[in-house]
């Protein structure tokens, strides 16, 4: 008897572990099969979470809901414009560029390889790379004829849709957040007390984290475009709306916005003073606000492990693609939050961050 009890709780594990499995197979095929709807609206999600604040401070001062709405819909349009004429700008100009920079890239490496009593023909013969005299209108033939310019239009046009997608959900999500908070404490009543407490945690935690980040993102590019246009670099403010974007994105973001003009100063100035003072502000730059500052605000409200949020980024980045990295961190604050809520599901809340006698208690 007791062999066969054991029996059946082993097959009843194995048949869980599989049916789990199963079910998370089938969540992450959802996930990439209806990616196109599900990007724009987690955004929309979370710039509900970011501008209703706003929203509920602009009726303080008798604002109608209506007209809070309309504005902040200009500004947010407003600064999509901005970003892409900036673009735009910043894309022409650094095709008049180019020809420099290939001539400043070949000296740079002439003096790398002088050591060793290589020159830069010779080493290109050895991987069979051609290096004749450097031609915009030539690459630009061959871009074209490679499909990479239509593919850079056509990936700016489809974002420009899934931007009006997103706004229509989210002028949707905003007008109703209130109102549908309402409808969920009412339809779980029983558990009132416990959606409640749930619902504003999702709220203090991720509009904390949200409006936060972007102001410490937001300090660090204005402090980078100030540091490269002292410095001389060309493009400045874009590499500061880089910089503010890419700090978005845990770990390896801040690492990208740095590396990018660093190599722009070698290529202008090649090895120096001047580059490796540029390389040692930025970097100070980033460290002082990622590891001092964002930690001292976001500490107590976003408990994560490094470990979590590192699979986080990985894990989203792999189903979203861009998109999926900049929600890793926001998307594993809610599935925290959400967890330490539920009892049974409160070991894996545990496990996700870094504090263990806050959930307990």
């Amino acid at each position: 008897m007791e062999e066969n009890k054991g029996s059946t709780i082993n097959y009843m594990k194995l048949t869980s572990y599989f049916l789990g499995f199963i079910t998370f197979v089938i969540f992450v095929y959802i996930l990439i099969a209806f990616k196109k709807i599900l990007v724009p609206v987690t955004l929309a999600i979370f710039l509900t979470f970011l501008f209703h604040p706003l929203i509920e401070y602009l009726q303080k001062f008798k604002f109608p809901k209506w007209l809070s709405l309309i504005l902040i819909i200009f500004f947010i349009s407003g600064i999509y414009y901005l970003i892409g004429l900036l673009v735009v700008a910043n894309f022409g100009t650094f095709t008049a560029k180019l020809q420099t920079y290939s001539e400043n890239l070949a000296v740079f490496l002439q003096q790398i390889l002088s050591p060793f009593n290589l020159t830069v023909k010779e080493v290109a013969q050895m991987f069979n790379i051609k290096t004749e005299q450097f031609d915009v209108s030539s690459l630009f033939q061959n871009l074209f004829k490679a499909g990479i310019i239509q593919n850079l239009f056509s990936s700016f046009s489809s974002m420009l849709g899934d931007f009006f997608i997103l706004l229509i959900f989210w002028i949707f999500m905003i007008m109703g957040k209130k109102q549908f908070e309402e409808r969920l404490k009412s339809a779980f009543e029983g558990r009132r007390d416990i959606i409640e407490n749930t619902i504003n945690s999702i709220n203090n935690q991720l509009q904390s984290y949200i409006i936060i980040k972007t102001i410490t993102s937001f300090t660090t590019g204005m402090i980078v475009t100030i540091i490269l246009w002292l410095f001389g670099i060309d493009f400045a403010i874009f590499w500061g709306l880089l910089t503010f974007i890419l700090n978005f994105i845990p770990n390896i973001g801040s690492v990208i916005a740095t590396l990018f003009p660093i190599v722009i100063s070698l290529l202008e100035y090649g090895i120096g003073v001047k580059t490796i003072s540029l390389a040692a502000l930025l970097i100070i730059n980033q460290n002082i606000i990622g590891n001092f500052v964002e930690p001292h605000y976001l500490g107590r409200q976003m408990d994560l492990s490094p470990v979590f949020v590192l699979f986080s980024l990985i894990f989203w980045g792999w189903i979203w693609g861009i998109p999926g990295m900049f929600l890793s961190v926001p998307i594993a604050a809610a599935i925290k939050i959400f967890f330490s809520n539920i009892e049974p599901l409160k070991p894996i809340a545990i496990i996700m961050g870094r504090k263990v006698a806050e959930i307990n208690s």
